[in-house]
């Protein structure tokens, strides 16, 4: 999934003209290893649109941040640029590609050596750690988890932990009354009677699957399930019910 939408350069002191940016974000849903990767690339005065895509089974933290890496280099490798900054959560990650950690993390040194080609055409490299994503590259990233969650779902095993973690991030969720109705992070129309929801986990996911196996797999997204829950259905058999009963 991405957005297609330029914006200028903002809050990014000190990036010369020869040089590019590449910010990664990666959630990791321990239990069932599902994820959300993504990055954003900023080069030649430009900010270009963040990406992010799902992951069913990413592993750790760390091959997920070098996933998005690599989706971050590829989308750069049309542009000149003689320097590189990197934004990375993890410093573990950043380990790996210095060459440090192997002989913990020997896949993920394994990993971070394949990249070494897609590093090489940069005369330099600075890294950040820890920083905090752009609102936009967050908000992809946690979308793509929701779809991996839902992904999971669909293995018995992981379904009720599944909705225990929709229902965690669910309390995340912000809901505005508005008068065409609820609208959830600003971004999605939700309504639970009949249930429908615009967003990625819900609408798009299933879009080409038959409307039976539709009913007996989807579980509600987050925002739905943030609704419910205002509405005081707390139950997560009753929230998995009313997916169920939705009418596409």
């Amino acid at each position: 999934m991405s957005q297609r939408v330029l914006e200028p350069p903002e809050n990014l002191p000190g990036l010369r003209p020869d040089e590019c940016l590449i910010e990664v974000a990666a959630l990791v849903e321990q239990r069932t290893h599902a994820a959300g990767v993504g990055w954003r690339v900023t080069v030649a005065g430009r900010r270009e649109a963040a990406e992010a895509r799902t992951l069913r089974r990413a592993g750790t933290r760390m091959a997920a941040e070098l996933t998005a890496l690599r989706g971050g280099l590829r989308r750069a490798a049309p542009f000149p640029a003689a320097a590189l900054r990197l934004r990375i959560a993890d410093p573990r990650t950043v380990a790996l590609l210095e060459g440090r950690g192997a002989g913990r993390y020997q896949r993920g040194q394994a990993a971070a050596e394949r990249l070494a080609p897609l590093l090489r055409r940069f005369s330099s490299v600075r890294v950040e750690v820890k920083f905090e994503p752009d609102r936009e590259l967050a908000h992809l990233v946690a979308e793509a988890l929701d779809a991996g969650l839902h992904a999971a779902a669909e293995r018995e095993e992981h379904r009720v932990w599944v909705m225990e973690r929709i229902l965690e991030r669910a309390r995340q969720v912000r809901l505005e009354r508005t008068e065409s109705g609820w609208v959830a992070n600003d971004r999605y129309h939700v309504q639970l009677d009949p249930m429908r929801c615009g967003c990625p986990a819900w609408a798009a996911r299933w879009a080409k699957t038959p409307i039976g196996a539709r009913r007996a797999q989807r579980l509600p997204c987050k925002h739905l399930v943030a609704l419910a829950l205002h509405e005081g259905i707390t139950v997560p058999a009753d929230l998995a019910q009313l997916a169920r009963r939705a009418p596409g």
